[in-house]
């Protein structure tokens, strides 16, 4: 047993080198992940969330989603459209497929809630984990073989990774043991808004007039379904927060096919299904509004992305044209999740 005197001695030694204190950081990644409607992109980001939740000695990762479809306004304040065509006739419609159906407020607080906190806000319920998710053609071996090479990926990365807070750690005042990347895939609808026009320069060649809506302020509020201020400023809301931005393509066949698979969609205060030839006259022409600034010639029908357009953007595109399967689609998307893992981790 050790002498009085000499614990005495050892806590006043203790009390004059404290030890550094241990803590975890935590950093966080916001992926943005969008694509035609019935693309793939929820069916994508629960198989991202299977394989990579994992941790290794000083170094985890989670992965959440956040769905755009949570931020959806109450049923009875869905704009209403008129919409025509020779096949379905005119008549009225609710638009669950614009921009004026996002309680853009709401969806503004929970992704800077996330880049602040990196944890969802304490009220944040998702009605979209309760619907339901096609098949996806990813076997649960294939999703355990995944997993064998998330893991080993991770070990391998935490043997790598360069040592946190040298500053710290030489000063004795902290020292940082265990690193956590939280992961949130934002998977939405509507994340990459056309760019906004460039202000109008003044005569000495610069840009004049007040910030626009896009970047100033809260998110405005319009009654316009396809409010020009609101997509601006969604589009700054995303580019500044979501990186990577990935996107995955799909064709107008592809789009009503699987559509009209699907049971419908729980609401915020009931179900909807799709009425006859809502898809035709609404889903896929606000896609082509939105979207078009994205393919060759504004030809959204043509099908061809142009690369150089989205890559300026800084939105990466699933290779396939729509026609790649989950596996192939899967394997492309774990990629990107590396990159961003290690370019946030400094390997």
């Amino acid at each position: 047993m050790e002498k009085p005197a000499s614990i005495t001695q050892r806590q006043h030694e203790d009390a004059n080198n404290p030890q550094p204190e241990t803590r975890r950081q935590v950093q966080t990644i916001i992926i943005g992940l969008s694509g035609p409607s019935s693309s793939g992109k929820t069916t994508l980001a629960r198989l991202l969330r299977e394989i990579t939740n994992l941790e290794s000695p000083g170094l985890s990762i989670s992965l959440a989603i956040l769905h755009q479809d949570d931020s959806y306004k109450t049923d009875k304040d869905i704009p209403t459209v008129t919409v025509s065509s020779a096949e379905f006739g005119t008549r009225d419609l609710q638009d669950w497929d614009c921009i004026g159906s996002l309680d853009l407020p709401l969806f503004e607080y929970t992704l800077k809630h996330l880049l602040a906190y990196g944890s969802l806000p304490e009220d944040s319920v998702s009605k979209e984990d309760q619907n339901s998710v096609p098949e996806t053609h990813v076997s649960a071996a294939d999703v355990e073989e995944w997993k064998g090479k998330m893991r080993a990926w991770l070990d391998d990365l935490a043997r790598r990774r360069p040592p946190g807070a040298e500053h710290e750690r030489e000063t004795g005042s902290l020292n940082i043991d265990t690193r956590e990347i939280r992961i949130y895939i934002v998977d939405g609808f509507l994340l990459y808004p056309p760019p906004p026009p460039p202000p109008p320069a003044s005569e000495s060649g610069t840009a004049s007039g007040p910030p626009s809506t896009a970047t100033a302020g809260a998110a405005p509020t319009s009654s316009d379904p396809h409010s020009q201020d609101q997509l601006n400023h969604l589009y700054t809301l995303t580019h500044t927060i979501m990186h990577p931005k990935l996107f995955i393509p799909s064709t107008r066949a592809q789009t009503l096919t699987r559509r009209a698979a699907r049971t419908g969609y729980v609401t915020l205060e009931g179900f909807w299904t799709d009425p006859p030839g809502y898809v035709e006259d609404v889903v896929w022409p606000n896609y082509r509004r939105y979207h078009a600034w994205m393919y060759e010639a504004g030809n959204v029908d043509g099908e061809i992305l142009d690369e150089e357009v989205c890559a300026r953007e800084g939105i990466d595109v699933c290779p396939g044209g729509g026609h790649w399967g989950m596996h192939q689609v899967l394997e492309w998307a774990v990629g990107r999740v590396k990159e961003a893992v290690e370019e946030k981790v400094g390997v």
